[in-house]
């Protein structure tokens, strides 16, 4: 490799998704000697310790040079393997079981960890694709994100009997390497296109990491010393040691408080504080779905009469709808006319206020707002979006990193805490060949940049995802955290979907009139410097750019700074001085 480092792509991407396509890593020569030596063999199993000849190409895998400089960044110097190679799917017991991975139980022995900048992915899954798979081939799946998870798998996505349209087969070519983390969720689902593909496995660990035993003689029996045989089975199990195959998985000690007792069943014994409320009158599908991908649909929430009535508002009132900017960003697959919208629509004489009025503190609505991010939201207007055919896309906009608390996910004792929702009632079917809202799953967790790419959506790398939705449907998304945007709009039919912000009770999304000193504070700032008046505003927009007034020191003395960003979104920010002496 010529470079010291992954690039932000890349690393944006395993951070984001939990695993790394990187294509074309073996040539075809590399690959028919492989498949050459597994058709010779006979056999799945065992490739590192074949004769001489069958085996070399297997080892020499081992420490592919492409591979060794991504595992040390990925996993970290020292990485080791941990189990044999594999053929995925090749013994009929491992397709279609339960999915393996997920954060939640967090496994800290193959689990990401990310902080100040360093990353580990204490395991990682290497397949090296000896045969094309092609899109529906079925086999080998993965739950994208899940490596971040912070709620535990429903059982139907481990199953595949309800899997939410979450699992997803990359499509591979013969010589790929496919990367995922051990936390994805991920599994061999049955094929589709006939005989098992050729994905060979790899798992590689942390240096320090105890997942699994040895197999060579050694690791047979773990020694012990002749005065173990005077303690008690609870005071042995205490004293294992790792690695050995009696000893991995490791004895369980059950303590109630009072006693301890050897468990032989050698489940994991880590008690927790919280209990899953089933009173919580939370759908346990919508929360895993909404914690893991950071948006959430809701299917079928307006009637035929409601979505009647509203589309005849919007074309009563076509003549209002205001074509705006041109939001495609410098993209090239975006580029289009300005956004066509259609504000006000609370506002408008009844009956046609009456639909959108309808829409607000719906009970379906506020039921989520409540569990995402706490009572006492508020919010905004409600807005058209009307896209007609020719309408450019929104860039991908926003992203967990860099973190902004006034518009930030995070997840605690079982809480969402999102300080931003958007929800947007759909008033027309929405198909992936019109165009029209897409997101970028999993980045309201993001620890890296988004990349230029990625955020035009000229070369988003697969991550960006549109969202189809029937009318009817009402998609939340976190507004201030997952990257969203739209695709440009290429359906005949004009776009129809209302838009309505939400805000947490912690912060100003606005502005509006109380930012001002006096209409806070009243007759106490009268006479008060600029740099005085600047600490007396009431809560503003809080956004990266500058969109308030600033104090900074300049020589030992204090001074303001007025200078603007481009995300005002405040009438009310001054553009100099206020001081009138």
């Amino acid at each position: 490799m010529d470079r010291e480092q992954m690039s932000n792509e890349e690393n944006y991407a395993f951070d984001v998704s939990g695993f790394l396509h990187v294509p074309g890593v073996l040539n075809r020569g590399e690959v028919e000697a492989l498949n050459k030596a597994l058709d010779e063999a006979g056999e799945t199993e065992g490739m590192l310790g074949w004769s001489e000849g069958l085996r070399d190409p297997f080892r020499d895998l081992l420490v592919n040079p492409q591979l060794v400089w991504y595992l040390n960044q990925i996993v970290g110097p020292g990485f080791r393997l941990d189990t044999e190679p594999e053929l995925l799917g090749s013994r009929p017991e491992t397709v279609g079981g339960l999915l393996a991975g997920g954060n939640e139980p967090r496994d800290p022995g193959i689990a990401y960890y990310h902080q100040n900048g360093r990353r580990y992915s204490e395991g990682v899954r290497v397949i090296w694709v000896l045969e094309d798979v092609d899109e529906g081939d079925g086999g080998f799946v993965v739950v994208s994100q899940s490596h971040k998870s912070n709620v535990e798998t429903p059982e139907g996505v481990l199953t595949g009997e309800d899997d939410m349209d979450l699992a997803e087969q990359p499509v591979l070519k013969a010589g790929d390497l496919l990367m995922v983390g051990l936390s994805v969720l991920q599994g061999v689902r049955p094929w589709r296109g006939g005989e098992p593909r050729r994905l060979l496995s790899y798992e590689y660990v942390g240096r320090g990491v105890i997942r699994t035993a040895g197999t060579g003689p050694k690791a047979e029996a773990e020694p012990r010393p002749e005065w173990h045989a005077e303690l008690s089975p609870e005071q042995r199990a205490a004293l294992y040691k790792p690695g050995y195959r009696d000893s991995t998985p490791p004895p369980t000690v059950v303590t109630d408080g009072e006693n301890v007792q050897l468990d032989n069943a050698q489940q994991i014994f880590h008690p927790s504080i919280y209990k899953l409320d089933l009173d919580s009158n939370i759908d346990y599908n919508e929360f895993y779905f909404w914690d893991l991908k950071g948006y959430l649909v809701l299917r079928g929430v307006m009637d035929e009469d409601w979505l009647a009535a509203a589309n005849e508002a919007v074309d009563k009132f076509e003549d209002q709808i205001r074509v705006g900017s041109e939001l495609s960003g410098g993209s090239k697959s975006l580029v289009g006319t300005g956004r066509p919208t259609l504000s006000g629509l609370l506002s408008l004489p009844e009956p046609y206020c009456d639909p959108f009025r309808k829409m607000v503190a719906h009970r379906v609505v506020e039921h989520r707002l409540n569990w995402m991010g706490g009572s006492g939201g508020r919010m905004g207007g409600a807005t058209a979006f009307c896209a007609v055919k020719g309408t450019s896309g929104h860039a991908q906009h926003n992203n967990g990193e860099p973190i902004n608390p006034s518009r930030q996910h995070m997840y605690q004792n079982g809480r969402s805490y999102c300080q931003a929702v958007t929800a947007t009632w759909q008033l027309r079917d929405v198909h992936e060949e019109d165009g029209g809202f897409a997101c970028l799953p999993g980045s309201h967790k993001a620890n890296y940049p988004v990349p230029p790419g990625v955020t035009t959506c000229d070369d988003h790398m697969g991550l960006v995802k549109h969202i189809g939705m029937k009318a009817g449907d009402v998609l939340f998304f976190m507004d201030g955290s997952t990257s969203h945007g739209t695709f440009a709009w290429t359906g005949d039919l004009d776009r129809r979907g209302i838009l309505i912000k939400y805000s947490s009770r912690s912060f100003n999304r606005s502005g509006g009139e109380l930012v001002q000193p006096e209409n806070r504070w009243g007759d106490l700032v009268e006479g008060m410097t600029d740099a005085q008046l600047a600490v007396m505003r009431g809560p503003d927009r809080d956004v990266f750019g500058n969109n308030v007034p600033r104090l900074r020191i300049d020589d030992g003395v204090v001074d303001v700074s007025y200078e603007r960003g481009s995300t005002l979104y405040s009438g009310e920010t001054p553009k100099g001085p206020l001081d009138k002496k």
